[in-house]
């Protein structure tokens, strides 16, 4: 199966949230415009000197540890100011990472700019007008009445919910036909449903009105003016027909999203440029769809935009994206807030316990406050903490000495894995896997990653350790992605048992049994 394939049959619903028709009025709080723009660079403060509460901030991460929340970076921005900023090992600032359906919002966006420039004439224009060469199946009055409002809603009407049609969509070797093609479930404008294929419909739109690639069209219009580097097609696949994929597949590094978030902030503006106008970033952060009290998000109300969830009392907007990558903009605070992880999927509402009960109450003033020096050397444990150290290398157990180097074959199986042969030394901090069909894969001892390029995939990253005497555990990760898992491999006599467990979904475990070849 193709890699592009692959990965979006792991994909699935991201949620959104912000606040109201309390946003879209003129906001109580004095706007603070930031002495810069982190064009080049962001620049850094220290969080007392934009007026937050070291004490709570510190709490936030104790809370983080405490929860156990499998987190890769966190950013906090206030005032344009970078004031928290922390990476989990193995990754690091300058490091990408998918941003899943936060991609959704980026198209949202540049159908505004399009608009802006007149390649597209409203909001009000007819879906199927972008399509007239293709033949379209289900066709009726209501699918010709889809408008590009009720795709930026995920008010299509189409009978495109992620859980009924999301698969198939993405087996097919023509994704805009399959989403033409679904039969109509409501009248359009009149249900929000999450709909991954009204944001792709839309990337195709934008393809026909503009004539540029969606990924080519972001690259000048929307990453170059916020100093973003151009994204390459590996960090932003396309369909099978070529299209731009709209649903997901987007890869920037967490500084590029605080950025993306503050051109909401400034309304549109960067450097003396409207990149997209104030209008559509009003529009876009106002109710155009109602959801309303939502277990996903711990039972808050919640409200839809242009791709922008919305919290009418919380007063703030964002994206939840599937397994914890999130971007937070809170105009009242003038912050952004910037998550990315490997969460289990549907736990991702935890992280709005983060902004409620942590980020927002730790802004005290709009003023600078007195630094506690005790709280900012706390803060800063918990920061480099979440780095990783090397820690010292166990002795191996001797059944690890008897094993290594000795292959075992797998039974039948559908990950297709057919044998495993580990390798290790004394006292090295370093050991390997070999598999059929696969690259020798690193694995850190010493509690840190080693990381293995892989051919037409993200980088692995391996660490283990042996837990029991005839038990050696796996944390495999795919890089810059948040796919995790865990496996346990215990050896009794020539026999061997690998139990994997899927960290991201609640799935029960694999099983599967190897014995030793002579």
């Amino acid at each position: 199966m193709p890699n592009y394939l692959r990965r979006l049959c792991m994909f699935s619903m991201v949620l959104v949230v912000f606040g109201s028709t309390i946003s879209c009025s003129p906001s109580s709080t004095p706007y603070i415009a930031p002495t810069y723009l982190p064009t080049e660079n962001w620049q850094s403060s220290s969080p007392e000197a934009q007026g937050m509460d070291l004490t709570r901030l510190a709490q936030m991460f104790e809370y983080i540890e405490d929860k156990d929340i499998n987190l890769h970076s966190l950013l906090i921005a206030r005032n344009g100011y970078l004031v928290t900023e922390a990476y989990w090992h193995p990754y690091g600032p300058e490091d990408k990472h998918t941003t899943e359906s936060i991609t959704k919002s980026v198209i949202g966006t540049l159908i505004g700019i399009a608009i802006d420039q007149g390649a597209i004439k409203d909001v009000d224009q007819k879906l199927l007008t972008f399509f007239p060469r293709r033949t379209v199946q289900n066709l009726d009055n209501a699918k010709k009445s889809i408008t590009l409002r009720d795709l930026l809603s995920m008010t299509p009407g189409l009978d495109c919910e992620d859980s009924k049609s999301l698969d198939s969509v993405n087996r097919s070797n023509d994704w805009v036909q399959s989403l033409l093609d679904l039969p109509m479930a409501s009248r359009p404008g009149s249900k929000w449903v999450y709909c991954s294929g009204a944001s792709h419909l839309l990337s195709a739109v934008l393809e026909e009105a503009t004539g540029v690639d969606t990924r080519a069209y972001a690259n000048r219009y929307l990453f170059r003016p916020l100093g973003i580097q151009p994204v390459s097609e590996e960090d932003w696949n396309s369909d099978p027909q070529g299209v731009t994929n709209g649903m997901a597949g987007l890869y920037l590094t967490p500084r590029d999203l605080a950025k993306y978030g503050f051109l909401y902030l400034n309304s549109g503006k960067w450097d003396r440029q409207q990149v997209v106008s104030s209008k559509w970033v009003h529009d876009s952060t106002c109710e155009q769809a109602y959801i309303g009290r939502d277990e996903y998000v711990g039972g808050l109300d919640r409200r839809f935009g242009y791709f922008w969830s919305i919290f009418p009392k919380q007063q703030y907007y964002g994206y939840l994206g599937r397994a914890g990558q999130e971007l937070f903009v809170l105009p009242q605070e003038n912050i952004v807030v910037v998550f990315t992880g490997a969460l289990e999927v549907g736990k991702e509402g935890v992280l709005l316990n983060i902004i409620n009960d942590y980020i927002v109450p730790s802004v005290l003033s709009n003023n600078s406050i007195s630094s506690d020096p005790d709280a900012r050397a706390k803060l800063n444990t918990f920061v480099l903490a979440a780095a990783g150290s090397e820690q010292p290398v166990p002795p191996l157990p001797p059944l690890a000495l008897e094993i290594s180097g000795k292959t075992y074959k797998l039974g039948q199986n559908f990950l297709g894995w057919s044998d495993m042969t580990f390798y290790f030394k004394p006292e090295s901090d370093e050991a390997n896997l070999k598999m059929q069909g696969s690259p020798d894969l690193k694995i850190g001892m010493d509690d840190r990653y080693r990381l293995t390029e892989m051919p037409d995939s993200r980088p692995t990253g391996l660490r283990g350790r042996w837990i029991e005497q005839d038990t050696f555990y796996l944390d495999y990760i795919i890089f810059e992605d948040f796919i995790r898992s865990e496996a346990r491999i215990q050896f009794e006599g020539k026999q061997m048992t690998v139990t994997i467990k899927y960290l991201n979904w609640n799935n029960p475990p694999i099983v599967l049994h190897g014995i030793m070849q002579e």
